[in-house]
């Protein structure tokens, strides 16, 4: 539970910039920040020396450490804000239906822009939500390109099918056509029963007699 700032606190009479940068400066220098930054350790080596030197009046070392404790609360505060607050952004973009592909590019942006930001205004934790949503996404995208990429293949398929059907029916028709006459003879000859009848039909239009072929699988 976030301690409420009384009135009466020694840090009340800053700015909340003051008070972010003091605190700042009590953790480790970044990579890229000047060698010479200050790095607030210590009450009585560091913290009492740059007060002075930044002409604000000093508190005693229990007040500062109950600052310390106040700014530690306060950024986990914000931390847990922005977490969630960056959970229902991607949360909201994968319920709106917007293209996977789209939203990783906006998800990565973002993360960008918060790595981008000066050490002391860096959020890892909502940088890497953002880097993991769009990771997410591009996944979704690359996943939506595969299921595209087979349905398409379906689609090709049943089409090649399709012709396929289509050119034997019309193949089937036009020898029809060209051996009506001997389909005719041979629908007429009562020395040939049903089944031989059709066999020889068969051969007619398909040039497989089959049954003679059968025959011979027989021998």
């Amino acid at each position: 539970m976030q301690t409420k700032l009384r009135s009466d606190a020694w840090e009340a009479a800053l700015t909340a910039e003051t008070r972010q940068e003091l605190y700042r400066l009590t953790k480790p220098r970044a990579e890229g920040e000047p060698e010479d930054r200050p790095w607030l350790r210590d009450f009585d080596r560091d913290v009492l020396p740059y007060l002075s030197l930044q002409g604000i009046v000093a508190p005693g070392r229990s007040s500062w450490y109950r600052f310390l404790g106040r700014m530690r609360e306060e950024e986990a505060a914000k931390t847990i804000i922005s977490v969630e607050t960056s959970k229902r952004i991607a949360q909201g973009i994968q319920a709106s239906g917007i293209d996977p592909q789209l939203a990783a590019d906006v998800m990565t942006a973002l993360s960008v822009d918060e790595a981008a930001k000066p050490y002391e205004q860096r959020n890892e934790k909502v940088m890497q939500i953002f880097a993991s949503a769009a990771a997410m996404f591009a996944s979704a995208a690359q996943r939506d390109r595969e299921l595209a990429l087979k349905a398409d293949k379906g689609r090709r398929d049943e089409e090649a099918l399709k012709l396929a059907r289509e050119k034997f029916e019309f193949d089937a028709a036009k020898q029809a056509m060209a051996k009506a006459a001997e389909i005719k003879k041979i629908s007429a000859d009562d020395t040939l029963a049903a089944d031989e009848k059709i066999a020889k039909v068969r051969a007619a239009l398909f040039g497989v007699d089959v049954s003679a072929a059968k025959n011979a699988k027989e021998i």
